[in-house]
């Protein structure tokens, strides 16, 4: 099992190596548009796996309300800084490989709306890999469908098992064993002093075959399809010739569902029956 403490390490820098770099800008932007398409304002929606809390910060600027929940405490702590300002957005604990009944601490310190009274939410997402973390789906699909209205709508963002970037780049620079992890299960250690972090790459189908019995898939999108893995934006960035090229043909192809298991990461939505 995953330590809840393994992503720790992570959240000090996780905005200056991601979200606020070019390439997390544009990513975080692909989804927050779909995001925009299914969530408005009142709307009562729930985010696994909230990292920092920037998307829940950005659709409480558009009058949503989220309850944001992560497993990792210094995720957390980042999340509620960024947001402590913003009513909308409440924040709290929530393991998702022994999901609880009753997501506890929601509604401390603040009042909590119909929907998290009831614990039902007009939909849900999870951006940048969450449940990658997990070794099977169906769990959280029948968890998911007894919180998520009928009709409501599911987006998740996962990496992918066939991302083209790290087998070409890192064979190129002789790192075999990278180039080579999504197609194993696969361990990652974010620090030193951190147990490491067992790894899942789901094909779209596995996901697809995971949540059928509660949900319809309804839509695909490659995330990152030209645009490199997120350790090697510094190298990509310093080149700006060649990330306006890629960002190009991001936009132009980055549409195609087809090319989606390619990316970096997919993001694919699911509508609850």
């Amino acid at each position: 099992m995953n330590s809840p403490q393994a992503f720790d390490p992570l959240a000090p820098a996780y905005d200056d190596t991601f979200t606020d770099t070019i390439i997390g800008r544009y990513l975080r932007e692909q989804v927050q548009t779909r995001l925009a398409r299914h969530f408005r304002a009142g709307d009562m929606v729930l985010e696994l796996g909230c990292g920092t809390g920037e998307d829940a910060f950005w659709l409480a600027g558009r009058g949503v309300r989220v309850l944001a929940t992560d497993v990792s405490e210094g995720m957390l702590a980042a999340a509620r800084a960024k947001t402590a300002e913003n009513p909308l957005v409440e924040v709290a604990r929530l393991d998702l490989t022994t999901l609880p009944e009753i997501i506890s601490g929601v509604g401390e310190g603040l009042r909590p709306s119909r929907y998290m009274d009831k614990q039902i939410f007009n939909g849900g997402f999870s951006n940048f890999g969450p449940l990658n973390c997990l070794g099977e789906w169906r769990t959280l699909a029948a968890w998911l469908a007894g919180r998520i209205q009928p009709g409501g709508i599911v987006g998740l963002g996962v990496m992918s098992p066939l991302c083209l970037w790290e087998p070409l780049w890192h064979s190129l620079h002789g790192d075999f064993k990278t180039a080579t992890r999504r197609w194993r299960q696969t361990t990652f250690q974010p620090d030193a002093a951190a147990p490491p972090i067992a790894i899942h790459y789901p094909t779209i189908r596995r996901l697809t075959r995971d949540f059928a019995p509660h949900f319809q898939r309804v839509y695909v999108q490659p995330l990152g399809l030209f645009l490199p893995p997120s350790d090697v934006f510094p190298v990509i960035q310093s080149r700006p010739h060649l990330l306006n090229r890629l960002l190009v043909l991001e936009k132009r192809f980055g549409k195609y569902s087809k090319l989606a298991l390619f990316a970096d990461h997919y993001w694919i939505e699911f509508k609850k029956r």
